[in-house]
């Protein structure tokens, strides 16, 4: 990996910290692109054509193909180094950040004239779907705060997205940001200025702040449950000078007045929470939206849009890597719940969209 870091506030590993990472990231590479498309070959030249001969029909879903794939040796082996590689990224990454988090802590409070701001809420219930499981095996997950001013779950998160997305450090990562904008709203709503914006479960920010750019005159606002991604976040932003107004607050329902927002946004933020939160976020979204405002939530393609093996692929992510609303939320009709929310039918579409780096994307947009 390269070692240019993207913005000052990430964490700077030392050398057998980076070796660590780096060893990560190899093995996460070779298990992505040479040892998955042979355990399609497991399953084209093995699994399908038995189960085809047993049952006279292809397979009819991805539970069928699971079943069967979880009798072969390579699948067992494959699906366990996965999770291996998934703990190992977070631990080699926790060191870095542990061995610094004093003088990370002080570089996050030091600005001398802040550009955005930070609100936390510390009696903010944190819902249980969020605390019960460390999601992404994250250590901690996303909530997790241990010291005074604590900011390591965000360093770490961000930290270690880097070996998950296989990318290089000197990535800003916004690459999803940069879709819905210049590739949805810039060309569907070339005319569309918005006032204000709200970038729904932000994390460390990293989708939000092409929204600064792309709209120097709105003001920007990002909001999240946990606190220690929240100041990271702050504090990287303010590192790369955008102005963002950071909050601690529920998606589910918010603090800000009706009719507040020009533009409601998420990215890969609704297979982080259950079906009936997804519900909430919607109408959440919708009550939230100014006249002629816009609504956008962004994430992974759905069921519907993969054939059976790639959706077997995807559900791992619930069976195997602690996402446990990854799969509930990709077989979900999220244009039936944005009509619940109060969207007309006219005023929804649900698209794929084509990222940068060569991946698609789903977005559903409603317009109040």
């Amino acid at each position: 990996m390269n070692t240019k870091l993207a913005h000052p506030m990430m964490p700077q590993a030392n050398h057998d910290e980076l070796a660590r990472q780096n060893f990560a990231y190899s093995l996460r590479k070779y298990m992505s692109t040479k040892m998955l498309p042979e355990l399609k070959v497991v399953y084209e030249e093995t699994v399908k054509p038995q189960f085809e001969r047993e049952n006279q029909r292809p397979p009819q879903d991805r539970y069928e193909i699971r079943r069967r794939m979880q009798q072969q040796q390579y699948y067992k082996w494959l699906s366990s180094l996965k999770r291996t590689i998934q703990e190992m990224m977070w631990e080699s990454v926790a060191t870095t950040v542990e061995r610094q988090l004093p003088e990370l802590i002080k570089q996050a409070k030091y600005r001398v004239a802040p550009q955005g701001t930070l609100t936390l809420d510390p009696e903010l219930k944190i819902p249980v779907y969020q605390t019960a499981v460390d999601i992404h095996c994250m250590p901690g997950g996303y909530n997790g705060e241990y010291t005074q001013d604590d900011i390591s779950a965000g360093a770490i998160y961000d930290l270690g997205v880097y070996i998950y997305g296989m990318r290089n450090r000197d990535s800003i990562r916004d690459v999803r940001g940069q879709t819905v904008i210049h590739k949805f709203l810039k060309q569907q709503y070339p005319n569309f200025q918005p006032g204000k914006i709200l970038d729904m479960g932000c994390t460390v920010g990293a989708n939000t702040l092409p929204y600064v750019d792309a709209y120097p005159n709105a003001e920007v606002y990002g909001i999240d449950l946990a606190p220690a991604i929240l100041r990271y976040g702050h504090a990287r932003a303010e590192s790369l000078g955008k102005r963002v107004h950071f909050s601690q607050q529920n998606a589910e329902k918010t603090n800000f007045p009706d009719e507040s927002f020009d533009l409601v946004v998420s990215h890969i933020f609704l297979h982080e929470i259950p079906v009936p939160a997804i519900r909430n976020v919607f109408r959440e979204s919708y009550r939230l939206l100014a006249p002629g405002g816009i609504m956008i939530h962004q994430d992974a393609r759905l069921y519907r849009h993969l054939d059976l093996y790639t959706a077997f692929l995807y559900d791992e992510e619930t069976t195997n890597n602690n996402e446990p609303f990854w799969s509930a939320m990709r077989d979900l009709d999220l244009v039936a719940v944005a009509r619940e929310a109060g969207f007309s039918r006219d005023s929804l579409i649900d698209t794929l969209l084509e990222q940068d780096n060569g991946r698609q994307s789903f977005i559903i947009v409603g317009t109040k």
